[in-house]
């Protein structure tokens, strides 16, 4: 009924059409209320100035946290309509203390903080929630070193809400069980909860959406379930990570494949690289991995020959697949505030 809607979402539509989502005042509270419990545990207080940089239009994340911080007393001050040079500037401005933001525009803040003399590990954020996309240990420990400050991961989705997110152990994510009911089950049949330690695909029941209720939601999130238990002090089951989604798990060459792995390697690995893109097309009868690289600065011919043999020996021993490299000039490639699009696969066109 119209009449008890108070709040419109919708998804992002990346992987198909937009969904929408209409909330009744009471769940959007319980929304509210799950985010809360994410803030506080990646160590939100009333003493933070949280800065969001973005404007929020009808995505979910973002209002999320920002009412829940607000609700849990901290000063909110959102930068929708800056640009990222204004965004950068509001938070030396304001001394802000905490961030919300996706993995990608952390890092693409520090790099337009460098262009403007600026250090971000100066600017005096402390800690920042990162939402919209996968988060992998080694984009989460640059994005640490790039702003002196703890990094926090959480998973969720328009529909079911964030269902599990990181405690100041920054080791695996929590399921949020006082609000969700969370089966990990096995790829292939869906019909088995995966054992300790094995790759299982995300099943969620939320148990306060009255106005918008799912029961075992297929989230297509592939996770790795964890034993229960934390050094936090927290008993609730746990995930020791998220590999991505369904949507991108794509057999090359007889091989599977999750771009995550990429962004793994060349975030540990390769820091000169600071933007890529991975382009999956067919050469005939077989597959051809393109990746594009952006270096930090343009490289000498000799300097790009050894970086592009590194690049491709820890690619195949991470992947076992082979990839055909191409350097860009900075700034070429795309950059994004919201969820990244660095996966194209282009042999069903």
């Amino acid at each position: 009924d119209p009449v008890y809607i108070s709040d419109f979402r919708q998804t992002s539509g990346t992987t198909g059409k937009p969904v929408y989502v209409p909330e009744s005042y009471e769940s959007w509270q319980w929304r509210v209320e799950v985010w809360c419990h994410i803030l506080w545990m990646a160590g939100f207080r009333e003493t933070d100035r949280v800065f969001i940089p973005f404007g929020y239009n009808v995505y979910v994340a973002f209002w999320e946290g920002h009412y829940a911080a607000q609700k849990i007393g901290c000063e909110v001050v959102p930068g929708g309509a800056l640009d990222t040079k204004g965004r950068l500037n509001k938070i030396r401005e304001i001394k802000a203390t905490a961030l919300l933001n996706t993995p990608t525009y952390g890092l693409h803040m520090a790099q337009v903080a460098k262009k403007m003399g600026i250090t971000a590990k100066d600017l005096g954020i402390k800690r920042m929630q990162c939402a919209g996309e996968p988060l992998p240990q080694a984009t989460r420990k640059m994005l640490e070193k790039n702003w002196n400050a703890e990094v926090y991961d959480h998973i969720g989705g328009t529909e079911p809400c964030a269902w599990a997110a990181m405690c100041s152990d920054r080791n695996g994510l929590h399921i949020m069980e006082p609000f969700f009911l969370v089966e990990i089950l096995d790829m292939e049949t869906r019909t088995r909860e995966v054992e300790e330690g094995e790759l299982g695909v995300a099943v969620v029941t939320p148990l306060g959406r009255h106005s918008f209720p799912l029961v075992r939601f297929n989230t297509n999130d592939v996770v790795r379930k964890s034993k229960s238990g934390c050094s936090c002090g927290r008993t609730s089951m746990k995930i020791s990570g998220v590999e991505g989604r369904m949507d991108d798990l794509t057999k090359i060459r007889g091989v599977l494949f999750t771009p995550v792995a990429v962004e793994e390697v060349l975030r540990k690995r390769f820091p000169v690289i600071i933007e890529y893109e991975i382009i999956v097309q067919k050469k005939g009868i077989m597959d051809e991995i393109n990746l594009r690289l952006e270096p930090e600065q343009e490289l000498g011919l000799e300097k790009q020959r050894e970086l592009e043999s590194k690049v491709r020996e820890k690619l195949k021993m991470r992947t076992n697949l082979r990839f055909n490299i191409q350097f860009e000039k900075p700034g070429v490639l795309p950059r994004y505030t919201l969820k990244s699009k660095r996966f194209k696969d282009l042999r069903g066109l």
